[in-house]
């Protein structure tokens, strides 16, 4: 999944992010805008023909001016299939003529949107769309020289929270997205609003395939975390504000959190790691795909939220859990673990946590 040019801070992919020690921004961990959590396929890796389904996590950590959950809207694009030189820029031309015929009347089994209703507690359910990926998507290319024959298939998204509409260009120009995010008076809605990208789905010739990594649970210190937010266990909050948290750096900052209890939250990830066709280690040995997990609060402070699952070449790594600092405000929380491997494949788990 990828966030595109104009909007990306860091790849949702990557496997390591350089967070700045200076005081004053709340890190990529902490979601205080709309936020795509993940894009997980049922299969990473399909075959010729087959039918795969996407489905989007999506939160958003800001309310409307009388508190309450913002409505989202949710868009799906597909029909791109092996572009040149497999760029996803390249695309876009393709998805414009969509919109535009839409715009005429016509229609388009590529085209997904819905209105995301949120929940009580301003979650909305999981968004889906499925894609059928055409039968000679890879027999149309020409057999490489070297590695793997594939075909790949682009999918692009869009969570708003406003209005969805067709994005303003002129004759010779190409937009980043053929959609925008509009507020009620029309104005056009910045990344805390509006989080448009993309995921690809490779087909293989040898029919090989890649399961997604599962995150069987979510623990703090030990304790399983409910997914339900009634079962939510209670602990207490920390004194020091957010506004105090961001303005202090350095031994200040340890200095000022050394009243607060820190919990070890924790993703349950077993050891999956597949195993990568022709990759072979300094010994000879086929190496294993790279997971790991990346972890996400609404509310307090994580330290370390991207840990290692899996190295290629060494394997399990037992330990990869994070710590996390309770708000000084009472309420819900909402944590969450996104764990991924280097080939498409992800799961998401979310857990609650009551602060007083």
């Amino acid at each position: 999944m990828k966030r595109l040019r104009r909007w990306v801070l860091a790849s949702l992919g990557c496997v390591g992010v350089a967070i700045s020690c200076a005081p004053g921004f709340d890190p990529p961990s902490t979601v205080n805008g709309l936020r795509v959590l993940g894009i997980d396929a049922d299969k990473p890796y399909a075959n010729p023909g087959d039918t795969v389904t996407l489905r989007m996590t999506v939160t958003d950590g800001l309310r409307d001016a009388e508190g309450k959950p913002r409505p989202l809207q949710i868009a799906w694009i597909g029909g791109c299939f092996d572009p040149p030189g497999d760029q996803y820029i390249l695309c876009l031309p393709q998805l414009i003529e969509t919109f535009q015929s839409l715009g005429n009347g016509g229609t388009s089994e590529f085209l997904g949107l819905s209105i995301a209703t949120p929940e009580q507690d301003g979650e909305p359910s999981a968004h889906a769309f499925s894609v059928e990926l055409p039968t000679d998507i890879v027999s149309r290319r020409p057999v490489p020289a070297e590695g793997p024959h594939y075909g790949i298939a682009y999918v692009f998204f869009a969570a708003c929270a406003g209005t969805l509409a067709p994005a303003s260009f002129g004759n010779d120009e190409v937009p980043e997205f053929p959609l925008q995010c509009l507020d009620a008076d029309g104005n056009p809605q910045g990344p805390e609003s509006f989080v448009p990208g993309y995921t690809q789905i490779y087909a293989f010739g040898d029919g090989r395939t890649n399961a997604n990594p599962p995150t069987t649970a979510l623990t703090l210190d030990g304790a399983e975390l409910p997914t339900d937010p009634a079962d939510a266990p209670v602990i207490p909050h920390c004194d020091v504000t957010a506004e105090e948290r961001r303005a202090a750096s350095g031994c200040a900052k340890e200095d000022l959190l050394a009243s607060c209890t820190e919990y070890k939250l924790a993703a349950v990830v077993p050891d999956v790691a597949e195993s990568i066709l022709e990759s072979n280690g300094a010994t000879g040995g086929a190496l294993r795909e790279a997971v790991w997990v990346s972890y996400f609060t609404d509310r307090g402070n994580l330290d370390s939220p991207i840990r290692l699952v899996s190295d290629a070449t060494k394997g399990f790594q037992p330990e990869f859990e994070a710590t996390w600092l309770p708000p000084s405000e009472p309420g819900l929380v909402s944590v969450w673990a996104v764990t991924r491997d280097q080939r498409g494949g992800q799961s998401v788990r979310r857990g609650w946590v009551r602060v007083e």
